[in-house]
């Protein structure tokens, strides 16, 4: 039986509540209801809200910060809405588009 050291579990914890603290800012400032893919969606877009959910998460770059949303709520692989944004990113995004869907194949 392997014992669950505590240090891990706060901070399993503090991410939670910190990535469905941001998740809810992120409805709010939309004014209406959203699901994690609608979310997810958002941080793709907009540059500033994917600067806050990294500061928040305490994350070091974009790569890991969507690595650990997708892993959190891995419905947002499913999502058409998120294929469709992928797939009319521009050329000039190609390396970031590149790398999103590196995730989504894990």
């Amino acid at each position: 039986m392997q014992a669950k050291i505590p240090y891990d579990s706060i901070q399993d914890e503090e991410f939670l509540h910190s990535f469905y603290s941001f998740c809810t800012y992120v409805s709010i400032c939309g004014d209406k209801k959203m699901n994690f893919a609608t979310v997810f969606l958002k941080i793709l877009e907009n540059k500033g809200l994917c600067d806050i959910f990294i500061s928040i998460i305490e994350e070091e770059n974009n790569f890991t910060a969507i690595q650990r949303f997708i892993r959190t709520e891995p419905s947002v692989t499913k999502s058409k809405y998120i294929t469709k944004y992928l797939n009319k990113a521009s050329s000039y995004d190609r390396i970031r588009k590149d790398n999103i869907q590196y995730i989504f194949r894990d």
